[in-house]
Protein backbone atom coordinates (compact mmCIF):
# COMPACT_ATOMS: atom_id res chain seq x y z
CA UNK A 1 0.00 0.00 0.00
CA UNK A 2 1.38 3.24 -0.70
CA UNK A 3 1.69 6.07 1.95
CA UNK A 4 -0.35 8.90 2.11
CA UNK A 5 1.37 11.95 2.11
CA UNK A 6 0.05 12.92 5.63
CA UNK A 7 1.39 9.87 6.72
CA UNK A 8 4.53 10.34 5.35
CA UNK A 9 5.26 13.86 6.42
CA UNK A 10 4.57 12.42 9.69
CA UNK A 11 7.02 10.02 9.88
CA UNK A 12 9.57 12.25 7.99
CA UNK A 13 9.18 15.14 11.07
CA UNK A 14 9.45 12.27 13.61
CA UNK A 15 12.12 10.59 12.35
CA UNK A 16 14.57 14.03 11.76
CA UNK A 17 17.60 13.63 13.69
CA UNK A 18 19.97 17.00 14.39
CA UNK A 19 22.73 15.04 13.03
CA UNK A 20 20.76 15.20 9.32
CA UNK A 21 20.43 18.65 9.38
CA UNK A 22 23.16 20.66 6.89
CA UNK A 23 25.84 22.99 8.61
CA UNK A 24 24.81 25.50 6.51
CA UNK A 25 20.91 25.04 8.11
CA UNK A 26 21.64 25.40 11.56
CA UNK A 27 23.49 28.30 11.37
CA UNK A 28 20.64 30.34 9.24
CA UNK A 29 17.78 28.92 11.82
CA UNK A 30 20.09 31.18 14.36
CA UNK A 31 19.63 33.99 12.67
CA UNK A 32 16.10 33.12 11.70
CA UNK A 33 15.33 33.38 15.74
CA UNK A 34 17.06 36.10 15.98
CA UNK A 35 14.92 37.90 13.22
CA UNK A 36 12.01 36.80 14.34
CA UNK A 37 12.44 38.38 18.41
CA UNK A 38 13.46 41.32 16.94
CA UNK A 39 10.84 41.88 15.64
CA UNK A 40 8.54 40.72 18.14
CA UNK A 41 10.61 43.41 20.55
CA UNK A 42 9.19 46.22 18.38
CA UNK A 43 6.09 44.94 17.95
CA UNK A 44 5.51 44.89 21.54
CA UNK A 45 5.70 48.82 21.81
CA UNK A 46 5.17 49.92 18.38
CA UNK A 47 2.12 48.20 16.68
CA UNK A 48 -1.34 49.16 17.82
CA UNK A 49 -2.63 45.70 17.68
CA UNK A 50 -0.63 44.88 20.51
CA UNK A 51 -2.59 45.47 23.48
CA UNK A 52 -5.56 43.76 22.20
CA UNK A 53 -3.92 40.68 21.23
CA UNK A 54 -1.98 40.68 24.10
CA UNK A 55 -5.16 41.55 26.92
CA UNK A 56 -6.73 38.64 25.03
CA UNK A 57 -4.76 35.83 25.34
CA UNK A 58 -3.84 36.74 28.87
CA UNK A 59 -7.64 36.59 30.11
CA UNK A 60 -7.66 33.37 28.63
CA UNK A 61 -4.12 31.90 30.09
CA UNK A 62 -3.05 30.02 32.74
CA UNK A 63 0.37 30.04 34.30
CA UNK A 64 3.48 27.94 33.01
CA UNK A 65 6.72 28.50 32.35
CA UNK A 66 6.83 29.65 28.12
CA UNK A 67 8.00 33.69 28.10
CA UNK A 68 5.87 36.16 26.95
CA UNK A 69 8.86 38.31 25.06
CA UNK A 70 9.82 41.45 26.50
CA UNK A 71 7.84 40.70 29.93
CA UNK A 72 7.67 39.11 32.97
CA UNK A 73 5.17 36.77 32.00
CA UNK A 74 5.26 33.50 31.87
CA UNK A 75 1.92 31.73 30.72
CA UNK A 76 1.22 28.25 29.46
CA UNK A 77 2.99 27.39 25.78
CA UNK A 78 -0.21 28.20 23.94
CA UNK A 79 -0.84 31.26 24.98
CA UNK A 80 2.80 32.50 24.89
CA UNK A 81 3.26 31.17 21.87
CA UNK A 82 0.56 32.80 20.40
CA UNK A 83 0.92 36.20 21.22
CA UNK A 84 4.56 35.85 20.66
CA UNK A 85 3.79 34.68 17.13
CA UNK A 86 1.17 37.55 16.19
CA UNK A 87 4.12 39.82 17.44
CA UNK A 88 6.49 38.24 15.07
CA UNK A 89 4.00 38.88 12.17
CA UNK A 90 2.17 42.27 13.46
CA UNK A 91 5.37 44.42 11.30
CA UNK A 92 4.80 42.60 8.38
CA UNK A 93 8.70 42.30 8.78
CA UNK A 94 9.01 38.18 9.33
CA UNK A 95 10.67 35.93 7.04
CA UNK A 96 9.16 34.56 3.55
CA UNK A 97 9.39 31.57 1.48
CA UNK A 98 9.38 32.63 -2.11
CA UNK A 99 7.70 29.68 -3.55
CA UNK A 100 5.26 28.84 -1.02
CA UNK A 101 4.84 32.58 -0.68
CA UNK A 102 4.48 32.31 3.24
CA UNK A 103 6.18 33.23 6.32
CA UNK A 104 7.02 30.16 8.10
CA UNK A 105 9.12 31.68 11.16
CA UNK A 106 6.05 33.38 12.81
CA UNK A 107 4.42 30.44 14.14
CA UNK A 108 7.28 28.33 13.65
CA UNK A 109 9.74 29.97 15.93
CA UNK A 110 7.76 31.27 18.88
CA UNK A 111 5.92 27.34 19.17
CA UNK A 112 9.24 25.92 19.66
CA UNK A 113 10.58 28.20 22.15
CA UNK A 114 7.29 28.01 23.84
CA UNK A 115 7.21 24.57 24.39
CA UNK A 116 11.64 24.60 25.05
CA UNK A 117 11.11 26.04 27.79
CA UNK A 118 7.97 24.66 29.39
CA UNK A 119 9.10 20.84 29.01
CA UNK A 120 13.19 21.65 28.68
CA UNK A 121 14.76 21.08 25.09
CA UNK A 122 18.50 21.55 24.25
CA UNK A 123 19.93 23.13 21.32
CA UNK A 124 19.66 20.29 19.54
CA UNK A 125 16.06 19.70 19.71
CA UNK A 126 15.33 22.93 18.99
CA UNK A 127 16.95 23.70 16.16
CA UNK A 128 15.56 19.91 14.92
CA UNK A 129 12.22 21.23 15.60
CA UNK A 130 12.35 24.08 13.85
CA UNK A 131 13.89 22.95 10.62
CA UNK A 132 11.19 20.39 10.56
CA UNK A 133 8.48 23.17 10.82
CA UNK A 134 9.95 25.27 8.19
CA UNK A 135 9.77 22.20 5.91
CA UNK A 136 6.25 21.16 6.16
CA UNK A 137 5.32 24.74 6.45
CA UNK A 138 6.96 25.91 3.11
CA UNK A 139 6.39 22.01 1.09
CA UNK A 140 2.26 22.35 2.15
CA UNK A 141 2.19 26.19 1.05
CA UNK A 142 3.96 24.98 -2.00
CA UNK A 143 1.46 22.32 -2.64
CA UNK A 144 -1.49 24.67 -2.23
CA UNK A 145 -0.13 26.49 -5.28
CA UNK A 146 -0.03 30.19 -3.50
CA UNK A 147 -1.91 32.15 -7.19
CA UNK A 148 -5.00 29.49 -6.62
CA UNK A 149 -5.00 29.88 -2.91
CA UNK A 150 -4.94 33.29 -2.20
CA UNK A 151 -7.35 33.76 -5.04
CA UNK A 152 -9.49 31.75 -3.33
CA UNK A 153 -9.35 33.87 -0.04
CA UNK A 154 -6.47 32.20 1.77
CA UNK A 155 -3.50 33.39 3.77
CA UNK A 156 -1.14 30.74 3.33
CA UNK A 157 1.08 31.89 6.72
CA UNK A 158 -2.55 30.71 8.61
CA UNK A 159 -3.15 27.95 6.70
CA UNK A 160 -0.04 26.47 6.45
CA UNK A 161 1.12 27.70 9.69
CA UNK A 162 -0.81 25.44 11.61
CA UNK A 163 0.45 22.03 9.87
CA UNK A 164 4.15 23.85 10.33
CA UNK A 165 4.11 24.64 14.07
CA UNK A 166 2.73 21.27 14.88
CA UNK A 167 5.09 19.05 13.44
CA UNK A 168 7.41 21.35 14.95
CA UNK A 169 6.38 20.72 18.65
CA UNK A 170 5.82 16.93 17.37
CA UNK A 171 9.28 17.08 16.94
CA UNK A 172 10.31 18.96 20.04
CA UNK A 173 7.94 16.86 21.86
CA UNK A 174 9.06 13.49 20.76
CA UNK A 175 5.67 12.65 19.83
CA UNK A 176 5.45 9.03 17.25
CA UNK A 177 4.19 9.56 13.44
CA UNK A 178 1.08 8.21 14.63
CA UNK A 179 0.48 10.89 17.07
CA UNK A 180 1.49 13.40 14.72
CA UNK A 181 -0.97 12.53 11.94
CA UNK A 182 -3.60 12.79 14.64
CA UNK A 183 -2.33 15.96 15.54
CA UNK A 184 -2.35 17.01 11.53
CA UNK A 185 -6.13 15.46 11.62
CA UNK A 186 -7.02 17.88 13.94
CA UNK A 187 -5.30 20.87 12.00
CA UNK A 188 -7.58 19.77 9.29
CA UNK A 189 -10.38 21.53 11.67
CA UNK A 190 -8.23 24.65 11.96
CA UNK A 191 -6.81 25.49 9.10
CA UNK A 192 -7.92 29.18 9.06
CA UNK A 193 -6.51 32.91 7.49
CA UNK A 194 -8.97 35.35 5.32
CA UNK A 195 -7.87 37.75 3.82
CA UNK A 196 -10.90 39.59 3.87
CA UNK A 197 -8.44 41.70 6.18
CA UNK A 198 -7.99 43.85 3.26
CA UNK A 199 -11.38 45.28 3.20
CA UNK A 200 -10.51 48.08 5.82
CA UNK A 201 -6.98 47.31 7.25
CA UNK A 202 -8.06 44.81 9.64
CA UNK A 203 -5.83 43.33 12.23
CA UNK A 204 -6.75 39.83 11.80
CA UNK A 205 -3.46 39.34 9.28
CA UNK A 206 -1.39 39.72 12.17
CA UNK A 207 -3.21 37.00 14.08
CA UNK A 208 -2.72 34.50 11.84
CA UNK A 209 0.54 33.10 12.95
CA UNK A 210 -0.71 33.54 16.46
CA UNK A 211 -3.52 31.09 16.23
CA UNK A 212 -1.48 28.53 14.07
CA UNK A 213 0.83 28.76 17.12
CA UNK A 214 -1.88 28.24 19.92
CA UNK A 215 -4.03 25.36 17.62
CA UNK A 216 -0.82 23.40 16.84
CA UNK A 217 0.03 23.14 20.45
CA UNK A 218 -3.88 22.23 21.36
CA UNK A 219 -4.16 19.69 18.52
CA UNK A 220 -0.90 18.17 20.01
CA UNK A 221 -2.11 18.11 23.91
CA UNK A 222 -5.17 16.12 22.25
CA UNK A 223 -2.78 13.86 20.29
CA UNK A 224 -0.65 13.03 23.26
CA UNK A 225 -4.21 11.87 25.13
CA UNK A 226 -4.88 9.74 22.84
CA UNK A 227 -7.13 12.06 20.59
CA UNK A 228 -8.42 10.41 17.09
CA UNK A 229 -7.79 13.16 14.15
CA UNK A 230 -8.74 12.83 10.81
CA UNK A 231 -7.09 10.73 8.36
CA UNK A 232 -5.49 12.21 5.15
CA UNK A 233 -5.93 15.42 6.60
CA UNK A 234 -3.93 16.42 3.59
CA UNK A 235 -4.59 14.61 0.62
CA UNK A 236 -8.11 13.07 1.21
CA UNK A 237 -10.91 14.02 -0.69
CA UNK A 238 -12.25 16.99 1.79
CA UNK A 239 -8.72 17.73 3.43
CA UNK A 240 -6.63 20.70 3.42
CA UNK A 241 -5.66 20.67 -0.59
CA UNK A 242 -8.78 20.03 -1.74
CA UNK A 243 -10.65 22.17 0.08
CA UNK A 244 -8.21 25.33 -0.24
CA UNK A 245 -6.94 25.18 -3.57
CA UNK A 246 -7.85 24.65 -7.13
CA UNK A 247 -4.92 23.54 -8.77
CA UNK A 248 -2.76 21.47 -5.39
CA UNK A 249 0.25 19.78 -6.44
CA UNK A 250 -0.28 17.04 -3.60
CA UNK A 251 3.48 15.62 -4.85
CA UNK A 252 4.76 18.93 -3.63
CA UNK A 253 4.39 18.63 -0.24
CA UNK A 254 6.89 15.57 0.21
CA UNK A 255 9.11 16.69 -2.56
CA UNK A 256 12.79 16.31 -1.49
CA UNK A 257 12.28 15.60 1.92
CA UNK A 258 15.40 15.15 3.99
CA UNK A 259 17.13 16.19 1.09
CA UNK A 260 15.82 19.87 0.34
CA UNK A 261 15.51 21.63 3.64
CA UNK A 262 12.87 24.82 3.45
CA UNK A 263 14.96 26.91 5.56
CA UNK A 264 17.61 27.39 3.08
CA UNK A 265 14.97 28.60 0.98
CA UNK A 266 13.39 31.06 3.15
CA UNK A 267 14.29 35.09 3.20
CA UNK A 268 14.95 37.90 5.48
CA UNK A 269 13.11 40.85 4.96
CA UNK A 270 15.15 43.99 4.81
CA UNK A 271 12.18 46.20 4.97
CA UNK A 272 8.86 46.12 6.76
CA UNK A 273 6.79 45.37 3.63
CA UNK A 274 4.60 42.75 1.98
CA UNK A 275 7.62 40.83 0.08
CA UNK A 276 6.50 41.44 -3.67
CA UNK A 277 7.58 45.04 -3.03
CA UNK A 278 11.23 44.67 -1.97
CA UNK A 279 12.83 43.89 -5.33
CA UNK A 280 11.07 47.20 -6.15
CA UNK A 281 12.44 48.96 -3.33
CA UNK A 282 16.08 47.57 -3.84
CA UNK A 283 15.81 49.12 -7.31
CA UNK A 284 14.35 52.33 -6.78
CA UNK A 285 16.82 53.34 -3.68
CA UNK A 286 19.65 52.31 -5.81
CA UNK A 287 18.83 54.23 -8.88
CA UNK A 288 17.75 57.32 -6.46
CA UNK A 289 21.28 57.20 -4.78
CA UNK A 290 23.02 56.50 -7.97
CA UNK A 291 21.65 59.27 -10.08
CA UNK A 292 20.78 61.66 -7.62
CA UNK A 293 17.30 61.78 -7.91
CA UNK A 294 14.93 63.96 -6.21
CA UNK A 295 10.73 63.82 -5.85
CA UNK A 296 10.47 66.66 -8.05
CA UNK A 297 12.03 65.35 -11.20
CA UNK A 298 10.19 62.37 -11.26
CA UNK A 299 7.41 62.61 -13.47
CA UNK A 300 6.22 58.94 -13.64
CA UNK A 301 7.17 55.56 -12.06
CA UNK A 302 6.40 52.39 -13.69
CA UNK A 303 6.36 49.42 -11.56
CA UNK A 304 6.39 45.45 -13.20
CA UNK A 305 5.44 42.69 -11.14
CA UNK A 306 3.85 38.90 -11.17
CA UNK A 307 0.16 38.99 -11.51
CA UNK A 308 0.06 37.95 -8.14
CA UNK A 309 1.82 40.68 -6.45
CA UNK A 310 -0.07 43.08 -8.61
CA UNK A 311 -3.29 41.96 -7.18
CA UNK A 312 -1.72 41.89 -3.80
CA UNK A 313 -0.10 45.41 -3.66
CA UNK A 314 -1.15 47.15 -6.97
CA UNK A 315 -4.64 46.80 -7.03
CA UNK A 316 -7.71 48.35 -6.56
CA UNK A 317 -5.73 51.24 -7.86
CA UNK A 318 -7.88 54.44 -5.96
CA UNK A 319 -7.04 52.06 -2.85
CA UNK A 320 -3.22 51.94 -3.40
CA UNK A 321 -2.83 55.57 -4.04
CA UNK A 322 -4.54 56.24 -0.46
CA UNK A 323 -3.91 54.07 2.25
CA UNK A 324 -5.21 55.35 5.62
CA UNK A 325 -3.08 53.32 7.89
CA UNK A 326 0.12 50.94 7.99
CA UNK A 327 -1.57 47.90 6.80
CA UNK A 328 -2.98 49.41 3.73
CA UNK A 329 0.66 51.36 3.40
CA UNK A 330 2.38 47.65 3.69
CA UNK A 331 0.63 46.41 0.67
CA UNK A 332 0.70 49.46 -1.22
CA UNK A 333 3.49 49.38 -3.99
CA UNK A 334 2.28 53.09 -4.89
CA UNK A 335 3.04 54.20 -0.96
CA UNK A 336 6.27 51.98 -0.88
CA UNK A 337 7.52 53.27 -3.51
CA UNK A 338 6.78 56.62 -2.89
CA UNK A 339 8.37 56.66 -0.14
CA UNK A 340 11.84 55.33 -1.23
CA UNK A 341 12.10 58.12 -3.73
CA UNK A 342 11.41 60.52 -0.96
CA UNK A 343 13.34 59.09 1.78
CA UNK A 344 15.68 57.01 -0.12
CA UNK A 345 14.94 53.71 2.62
CA UNK A 346 11.97 52.41 3.57
CA UNK A 347 12.22 51.71 7.55
CA UNK A 348 9.55 50.81 10.06
CA UNK A 349 9.28 55.14 10.97
CA UNK A 350 8.52 55.55 7.42
CA UNK A 351 4.71 54.67 8.00
CA UNK A 352 5.15 57.96 9.73
CA UNK A 353 4.87 59.54 6.13
CA UNK A 354 0.66 58.66 5.35
CA UNK A 355 -0.88 61.30 4.54
CA UNK A 356 2.32 63.32 3.84
CA UNK A 357 1.31 65.44 0.16
CA UNK A 358 4.72 64.52 -0.93
CA UNK A 359 4.17 61.31 -1.29
CA UNK A 360 0.58 61.12 -1.51
CA UNK A 361 1.29 63.62 -4.42
CA UNK A 362 3.98 61.14 -6.01
CA UNK A 363 1.62 58.04 -5.27
CA UNK A 364 -0.48 59.68 -8.16
CA UNK A 365 2.66 59.16 -10.93
CA UNK A 366 3.13 55.40 -9.76
CA UNK A 367 1.41 52.57 -11.70
CA UNK A 368 1.78 49.07 -10.83
CA UNK A 369 1.68 46.55 -13.93
CA UNK A 370 1.42 43.04 -14.27
CA UNK A 371 4.91 41.79 -16.31
CA UNK A 372 4.86 39.11 -18.84
CA UNK A 373 7.89 37.75 -18.02
CA UNK A 374 7.07 37.57 -14.22
CA UNK A 375 3.99 36.11 -14.31
CA UNK A 376 5.73 33.07 -16.29
CA UNK A 377 8.65 32.95 -13.64
CA UNK A 378 6.11 32.86 -10.42
CA UNK A 379 6.56 31.58 -8.29
CA UNK A 380 9.71 29.92 -8.83
CA UNK A 381 11.37 33.29 -9.32
CA UNK A 382 10.21 36.78 -8.38
CA UNK A 383 10.92 39.07 -10.88
CA UNK A 384 10.45 42.59 -11.13
CA UNK A 385 10.83 45.61 -13.29
CA UNK A 386 11.15 49.36 -12.47
CA UNK A 387 10.63 52.52 -14.68
CA UNK A 388 11.59 55.91 -13.46
CA UNK A 389 10.71 59.09 -15.63
CA UNK A 390 12.04 62.36 -14.95
CA UNK A 391 12.45 65.66 -17.07
CA UNK A 392 13.69 64.20 -20.17
CA UNK A 393 15.74 60.98 -18.92
CA UNK A 394 14.63 57.43 -18.40
CA UNK A 395 16.04 55.34 -15.75
CA UNK A 396 14.93 51.58 -15.62
CA UNK A 397 16.02 48.04 -13.92
CA UNK A 398 15.08 44.85 -14.22
CA UNK A 399 15.48 42.42 -10.85
CA UNK A 400 15.68 38.83 -10.81
CA UNK A 401 16.01 38.83 -6.79
CA UNK A 402 15.66 40.60 -3.54
CA UNK A 403 18.26 41.54 -0.98
CA UNK A 404 17.57 39.15 1.70
CA UNK A 405 16.88 36.05 -0.46
CA UNK A 406 18.52 32.86 -0.37
CA UNK A 407 20.31 33.83 -3.16
CA UNK A 408 21.02 36.98 -1.73
CA UNK A 409 20.99 35.90 2.34
CA UNK A 410 21.95 38.76 4.74
CA UNK A 411 25.04 37.87 6.99
CA UNK A 412 25.20 38.09 10.82
CA UNK A 413 25.90 41.24 10.65
CA UNK A 414 23.22 42.56 8.97
CA UNK A 415 20.45 41.08 11.12
CA UNK A 416 22.00 41.63 13.82
CA UNK A 417 22.06 45.31 12.57
CA UNK A 418 18.23 45.07 12.14
CA UNK A 419 18.12 43.74 15.27
CA UNK A 420 19.32 46.64 17.03
CA UNK A 421 17.13 49.43 15.08
CA UNK A 422 14.24 47.09 16.01
CA UNK A 423 14.85 46.26 19.63
CA UNK A 424 17.07 49.44 20.60
CA UNK A 425 13.73 51.08 21.76
CA UNK A 426 12.63 47.89 23.73
CA UNK A 427 16.18 46.57 25.30
CA UNK A 428 19.42 48.29 26.66
CA UNK A 429 22.72 47.62 24.95
CA UNK A 430 23.45 44.78 27.02
CA UNK A 431 20.41 42.77 26.78
CA UNK A 432 20.32 43.22 23.13
CA UNK A 433 23.65 41.87 23.48
CA UNK A 434 22.42 38.91 25.52
CA UNK A 435 19.90 38.08 22.54
CA UNK A 436 22.23 38.43 19.74
CA UNK A 437 24.96 36.00 21.49
CA UNK A 438 22.30 33.40 22.97
CA UNK A 439 21.11 33.48 19.19
CA UNK A 440 24.79 32.49 17.49
CA UNK A 441 25.04 29.95 20.85
CA UNK A 442 21.65 28.65 19.28
CA UNK A 443 23.00 27.83 15.88
CA UNK A 444 26.28 26.40 17.30
CA UNK A 445 24.34 23.70 18.89
CA UNK A 446 24.20 25.89 22.59
CA UNK A 447 21.05 25.13 24.62
CA UNK A 448 17.80 28.08 24.72
CA UNK A 449 18.08 28.45 28.18
CA UNK A 450 19.92 32.06 28.03
CA UNK A 451 18.17 33.10 24.79
CA UNK A 452 14.35 32.39 26.52
CA UNK A 453 16.23 34.23 29.76
CA UNK A 454 17.01 37.23 27.91
CA UNK A 455 13.56 37.67 26.15
CA UNK A 456 12.05 37.50 29.39
CA UNK A 457 13.58 40.03 30.69
CA UNK A 458 11.70 43.57 31.68
CA UNK A 459 11.09 46.10 28.89
CA UNK A 460 12.17 49.96 29.42
CA UNK A 461 9.13 51.04 27.61
CA UNK A 462 6.66 52.61 30.07
CA UNK A 463 3.79 51.28 28.38
CA UNK A 464 4.73 47.60 28.34
CA UNK A 465 6.29 48.09 32.76
CA UNK A 466 2.50 49.24 33.09
CA UNK A 467 0.71 46.40 31.44
CA UNK A 468 3.04 43.93 33.33
CA UNK A 469 2.52 45.37 36.81
CA UNK A 470 -1.21 45.46 35.96
CA UNK A 471 -0.95 41.64 35.03
CA UNK A 472 0.57 41.02 38.17
CA UNK A 473 -2.24 42.35 40.62
CA UNK A 474 -4.77 40.91 38.68
CA UNK A 475 -2.90 37.03 39.64
CA UNK A 476 -2.40 36.41 35.52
Amino acid sequence: MVKGITRRLSEYVTALRFEDIPAEAVDRTGRFVLDAVGIAFRASVDSDSTGSIRDGFVALARDGKASVFGTELSLSPAHAAAINASLCHSLDFDDTHREGSVHPGASVVPTVLALAEEHGADGPQVITAIVAGYDVTCKLAMALDPQSHYDRGFHPTGTAGVFGATAAGASLLGLSAEELENAFGVNCSQAAGSMQFFDNGAWNKRIHPGLAAHNAILALEFAKRGFVGSSRAIEGDHGVLHAYSDTARAEVAVSGLGERFEILHTAIKPYPACRYAHAPLDAIIDLVEEHGLVPDDVESVVIGLPEAGVGLIGRPVERKRAPKNIVDGQFSMHFLAAVALTSRRMTWDEYDLIGDPGVDNLMQRTEVVPDDEASRAYPEQWLSSVEINTRGKRFAERRTGARGEPELFLEWDEIERKFDDLAEKVLTADQRLGVKEASRGLSRGEGPRLLCESLRRPLRHEVDQEFVSTAAITGV
